[in-house]
């Protein structure tokens, strides 16, 4: 049959011309808008690092002198402190409440800030400013129970179990895996010495990955502890109150007793209640802004658009070869052919055309990436990929990508060729040859 439908495709080369056209430009395009749809999705599959499941962000907003609530008396920072201090114990005694945190205001994942600084793993490094790392940090007060690791769900990069707080936690820090592997060579790392600037600080344990932004990829993560509040004057924009539920917990009763009955309490001073986030709601807000639900938003709607090309381009093509190659169908039916055996060769030389098409425009699809590089998410400059993610090694990365494109591209070929050759497959050899 092959040898056969190869000498078909030969003799009607001029009407598969189009199609086989088609199938370039289309595999080619199909290829550039499937490769950002699958590192967003493997991104977005990478592990978070942390539960979002019951989290919450408690915000507080601050009166000035432009606002005629602002209170001049209450102004001061020890005032301030002790406001601030009361509205901490009205979140943390809240009976719902499992743990909480006073997080620095960059400090949760998908917070609208990121701060960035400069690790160093020796004195000699520093002071010839080089051999650091770029790493993102987190904050946050270690006060009367607020714990940030635990609060996040946070686990020990080698026994998976949770991270214990040190009793003294100034000039201590919380590093990510990926930082303790970039400085150290190992996450085996507790008790080494990292350095921000001059400050030196103790590595008291190393978390597994941690992502802060869900469709990234984690970045080399420093967490910092302090034990107390500064600031007091910009508290609201300094820190939050990041809370984590108890399990079983009705979410939908405890949002609306907290927007009615605890709400109105957290109006202390110049500070007031700002608002009550999910974890979720705060990705969803983060992806929407930053463009990237707009971008998969396209990616799929190309790609759709792509598929639907194809599909009518296979089903016009093959309709009209279909309704051409009607005698030669009749007599394929009156020498015992069966429906399916005719579907079959149809399918095959779609199949073929296809196939053909796709190998040739692979070394196109090649030089496109080496040119213009494989797509990526943007973070900056400093950030160096980590090659565990597949993502980020073009081999393996542009493979992926070219055998979806192909798989999908095949089906939809297949699909549209199909609907009318088993049209004029049913239809009876009587038929078929009474115009010949």
């Amino acid at each position: 049959m092959l040898q056969t439908i190869l000498h078909q495709l030969w003799n009607q080369r001029r009407q598969n011309g189009w199609i086989f056209l088609e199938l370039l430009v289309v595999s080619f395009f199909l290829w550039t808008v499937i490769d950002p749809i699958y590192v967003l999705t493997a991104n977005h599959a990478i592990d978070r690092g942390y539960d979002p499941e019951g989290l919450y962000v408690v915000n507080i907003g601050m009166y000035d002198e432009t606002n005629g609530n602002f209170d001049p008396d209450m102004a001061s920072d020890s005032m301030n402190l002790v406001a601030y201090t009361r509205l901490a114990r009205i979140v943390r005694e809240q009976p719902e409440v499992d743990s909480w945190a006073i997080a620095g205001n960059q400090s949760f994942p998908n917070s609208s800030l990121w701060s960035g600084t400069q690790v160093f793993a020796d004195t000699a490094s520093l002071h010839r400013e080089e051999g650091y790392v770029h790493a993102q940090s987190y904050s946050f007060v270690a006060l009367d129970g607020s714990n940030l690791l635990r609060t996040y769900g946070m686990k020990d990069a080698r026994t998976s179990g949770d991270i214990r707080l040190p009793e003294q936690v100034e000039d201590k820090a919380f590093i990510s895996e990926r930082l303790a592997q970039r400085l150290f060579g190992t996450a085996d790392a507790v008790g080494k010495k990292v350095y921000q600037s001059e400050d030196a600080l103790e590595v008291a344990g190393v978390f597994r990955d941690f992502k802060h932004r869900d469709y990234e990829q984690p970045y080399p993560l420093i967490v910092t502890m302090y034990s107390e509040m500064y600031g007091s004057q910009y508290m609201p924009w300094w820190y939050n109150f990041v809370i984590r539920l108890k399990p079983g917990v009705d979410v939908s009763a405890f949002k609306q007793r907290f927007q009615q009955e605890v709400a109105p309490q957290l109006s202390v001073g110049n500070f007031y209640f700002d608002s009550l986030k999910e974890f979720s709601e705060l990705s969803e807000d983060y992806a929407m802004k930053s463009g990237v639900t707009n971008k998969l938003r396209l990616q799929y709607a190309l790609t759709g658009f792509a598929l639907l090309c194809i599909f009518l381009g296979m089903v016009g093509t093959f309709w009209i070869r279909s309704n051409a190659r009607r005698g030669e169908i009749g007599v394929m039916r009156s020498m015992g052919a069966s429906q399916g055996c005719i579907v079959r060769q149809f399918l095959l030389e779609a199949w073929l055309l296809l196939t053909v098409a796709f190998v040739l425009v692979i070394p196109f699809l090649l030089y496109h990436a080496h040119v213009n590089g494989l797509y990526t998410v943007e973070m900056n400059d400093k950030f160096v990929p980590n090659p565990a993610y597949g993502q980020n090694r073009f081999g393996f990365h542009f493979t992926v990508v070219l055998a979806l494109s192909y798989v999908v591209l095949m089906l939809i070929a297949l699909v549209g060729t199909y609907v009318p050759v088993r049209r004029a497959a049913r239809t009876l050899p009587v038929e078929a040859l009474r115009d010949e």
